[in-house]
């Protein structure tokens, strides 16, 4: 249980860090093939899948949720602008967790942009890349971690559905 909530919280910060990210820039122009297909738009996260499932959880979004006693995560809608910029969309009701994203050092410049077969994010300094698979409805963040504790690796996949 020990090695869950490590995990969690590892996951937790992550994507807490992305989702306030991109609460500050807005503009728009496509760097990417646009159209329905591409990763422009505007998305909420629906899943946050781990394969194979660790300590019998394989969707850590309804962790979150539960840890939370909200919904706030999935609620968040994250715009990829033409332009390359990364913004989000918080609920009223979500606010208070805009003001924490402050101590974490978000920076006021998140970007995105598509190489190949991969999403790369920039904000401030801190640069993350993901295996991407993105279609008209959905799209998908991946990426694999080796397990200090038992050795195993792990892939992570954050799902999002088209807004």
């Amino acid at each position: 249980m020990k090695n869950l909530m490590y995990r969690f919280r590892s996951t937790y910060l992550l994507l807490f860090v992305l989702a306030f990210a991109t609460v500050a820039c807005n503009n728009d122009n496509d760097p990417t093939p646009s159209g329905g297909n591409g990763v422009e738009g505007s998305w909420n996260i629906s899943a946050i899948k781990v394969d194979p499932a660790m300590d019998g959880v394989s969707d850590y979004l309804q962790v979150i949720n539960l840890f939370l006693g909200n919904d706030c995560l999935s609620r968040i809608t994250f715009n990829f602008r033409g332009n390359g910029t990364l913004t989000g969309d918080v609920p009223k009701e979500c606010q208070d967790a805009e003001a924490a994203a402050e101590d974490f050092g978000v920076g006021q410049n998140s970007k995105w942009e598509v190489k190949g077969n991969k999403i790369v994010l920039t904000s401030g300094t801190d640069v993350s890349e993901y295996d991407l698979d993105v279609n008209k409805t959905t799209m998908g963040w991946s990426y694999s971690e080796v397990d200090e504790d038992d050795g195993k690796t792990y892939r992570y996949t954050i799902e999002f559905k088209r807004k």
